[in-house]
């Protein structure tokens, strides 16, 4: 799994993955006759249909997944000032950009 997580709660994150997809597998109700099924019901009928050691791999894909945007919000502070420079400089293109096209649309 990650590394950058402790072992703890890198398990806590796997075995509530597991049991949060048996949950829906068990709760979710298939597609009616004739019926497409949505998101949910092709993921919950991929669940039923895969091995034990097919289910434990997605769940640790997922997982690790879980983990890197855990480690990744760990930094947000010091991507917060990297963001804010980039939001001013966006805003300054979109600006110039506007006025641009005000004022080709003023001269048509």
């Amino acid at each position: 799994m990650n590394a950058a997580l402790p072992k703890k709660l890198a398990g806590y994150i796997h075995d509530m993955g597991v049991r949060s997809l048996d949950h829906l597998a068990d709760s979710v109700a298939p597609p009616e006759e004739g019926a497409a099924p949505d998101a949910l019901q092709t993921l919950v009928g991929n669940w039923r249909a895969m091995t034990p050691e097919q289910k434990e791999d997605f769940v640790e894909r997922v997982a690790a997944s879980v983990g890197e945007v855990i480690a990744a919000s760990a930094l947000l502070p010091v991507g917060i000032k990297v963001g804010k420079k980039a939001v001013k400089s966006a805003k300054k293109v979109l600006k110039k950009s506007a006025k641009t096209l005000k004022k080709a649309k003023k001269k048509k």
